[in-house]
């Protein structure tokens, strides 16, 4: 969008001079509370469909659950990288239908869908020769053999997951969220039928074991866009809003070259954050199987947390952004401080649930009590680290929802590869301290982050950055921002390695763009990528 000024209008968009209404803290937090219970619950209900697989595996075997999350370890890198890359279907889709350029917005759902669709051939090659990789990982023989296979046939999951992803994101910068909601919901109960059929079998069918985890990964993956098609696209018929027909002769050089140049820094700074996870779970698996299979689980149980109190840091996101835009500097620091403390005091009472159950929390994946006292072993350091990585989350949420994510990005980075991956391989391996050591690693990393978020936050000064708000951006529907909320927290490709989620809050792309992301477009120019290093051009 184009800041104000270059329009001609030097005025603000709301008087500077004029008294700000006093805060209703009250009112802000419930609006708050309101947010984050529906933000967290769509997002519990999509990281549960991620979870289903490995409570399948989990319970049929720590040897079956440690292949398929060491081959999801391999596999994850590449997905998501071309998965991230469509983020500029959200971006250009977005700016044409804003523009009244209908027609345009189409062109570019088929770049995207062309894309993928040229990629998958090479993923699907890569998933083949997985064992290349599972080897360099693993002395274990079996586990070796069944990430193959399981990879082998998760391979059949790779376009039916990208297509959904552009046609989610698509329908998204139409204003179209609600079908992807209901779509993910009902995800979850073919995932959980598909897995107990698949594995166990029915009406006399003994099933295929194993092997069914992955053929019931696959079946929710092509569940997914069909859904989605049905519906919007031959039932609602809402593509025809955006929607000219395919025409080859509209891709021309100009526009692939936006396309590329909104689109590959977004991949380079997934692969880059995702090499970062994997190899964390890679120094997993050089501990043995059993920690292989510890860490999926523990990993996992984060991300149901997460799911949990994600909402308020979401919250907290939507609110300040909203506030700063509307003038409202002393609002907007009342709620950093509620978002603050809703997200300290959700914490809290999951931790302690976490601690009185110890051992019981991850029943859910296994009943194993080898494997289950191999959990319960990291338990304190894991709840420090939970609640410390919470806390650092809301203060990016803050500080993003300033428009400074480029500190976020930075920061993330800079304390997973020179701090994370390095301690955590001195004290797992160098140092032999075993499963803890990682979560040790993920402790004093956040502790770093945390520590430079407080010090950038002390600095800031609300008003200045509620004037450069207004001055810079036009105002939200917040309504729109709570359904892209709702509709994409916790979202990514099924069959994905189930780590840590990324630390750096996602902005929340809404099709007139509010707030700003580091690897996303704003203003026709990207921002200096942390990676990439250049600036890109949006629009021809």
């Amino acid at each position: 969008m184009t800041p104000r000024d270059d329009l001609g209008e030097k005025s603000p968009l709301l008087p500077t001079s004029s008294a700000e209404p006093a805060v209703d803290v009250k009112a802000e937090f419930l609006g708050l509370s309101s947010i984050a219970l529906q933000v967290s619950l769509a997002t519990f209900a999509r990281i549960a469909l991620y979870s289903i697989d490995y409570a399948f595996l989990g319970h049929l075997g720590t040897t079956e659950l440690a292949a398929a999350s060491l081959a999801s370890v391999w596999t994850t890198v590449p997905l998501l990288t071309v998965w991230s890359s469509m983020s500029a279907i959200v971006t250009l889709c977005g700016q044409a239908w804003g523009a009244g350029n209908s027609k345009l917005t189409g062109i570019w759902l088929q770049m995207g869908l062309m894309l993928v669709t040229l990629c998958t051939p090479a993923l699907m090659l890569y998933y083949w020769f997985v064992e290349l990789g599972l080897r360099a990982s693993t002395d274990d023989a079996e586990v070796v053999r069944l990430g193959v296979r399981f990879a082998r046939i998760l391979m059949f999951s790779i376009w039916p997951n990208l297509v959904y992803a552009c046609l989610r994101l698509y329908f998204q910068a139409m204003g179209v969220m609600m079908p992807t909601t209901v779509v993910g919901t009902l995800s979850m109960v073919v995932s959980v039928a598909a897995n107990y059929f698949f594995i166990y079998g029915a009406f006399g069918w003994t099933g295929l074991g194993f092997d069914g985890s992955a053929l019931a990964t696959v079946a929710a993956s092509w569940f997914q866009p069909a859904a989605l098609t049905w519906y919007c696209i031959l039932y609602k018929k809402m593509h025809l809003q955006a929607w000219g027909g395919w025409d080859f002769s509209e891709f021309t050089r100009e526009r692939m070259t936006v396309f590329y140049n909104n689109s590959a820094p977004a991949a380079v700074n997934s692969l880059v954050s995702n090499v970062a996870s994997s190899a964390l779970s890679l120094i997993a698996a050089w501990l043995g199987a059993d920690i292989i299979a510890a860490n999926a689980i523990v990993s996992g149980f984060w991300r149901l947390l997460w799911a949990l109190f994600w909402g308020f840091g979401s919250g907290t996101q939507i609110r300040v952004s909203n506030l700063l835009g509307a003038n409202r500097p002393n609002a907007a620091k009342m709620l950093s401080i509620l978002g603050f403390g809703c997200t300290v005091v959700t914490v809290t009472v999951l931790a302690l649930i976490t601690l009185v159950f110890r051992a019981d929390v991850f029943r859910l994946y296994t009943n194993d009590s080898d494997l289950l006292n191999v959990c319960a072993a990291v338990l304190p350091i894991f709840v420090v680290a939970f609640m410390v990585e919470a806390t650092e989350m809301v203060f990016a949420s803050i500080l993003s929802a300033m428009g400074q994510v480029h500190i976020t990005a930075w920061t993330s980075t800079l304390a997973t590869w020179l701090v994370e991956l390095p301690v955590a391989y001195v004290l797992a391996i160098v140092l032999k301290g075993g499963f803890a050591a990682l979560w040790y690693s993920i402790c004093l990393m956040e502790v770093l982050k945390l520590t430079v978020y407080v010090i950038v936050l002390r600095r800031i000064d609300f008003a200045a950055m509620a004037r450069e708000a207004v001055k810079n951006m036009e105002v939200e529907d917040e309504e729109e921002e709570v359904s892209v909320a709702i509709a994409e927290g916790g979202t990514t490709a099924l069959g994905a390695n189930t780590g840590l989620p990324s630390p750096v809050p996602t902005t929340l792309l809404t099709p007139s763009g509010l707030v700003h992301q580091w690897d996303h477009v704003d203003d026709g120019v990207h921002p200096q990528h942390p990676v990439v290093g250049t600036e890109q051009s949006a629009m021809p």
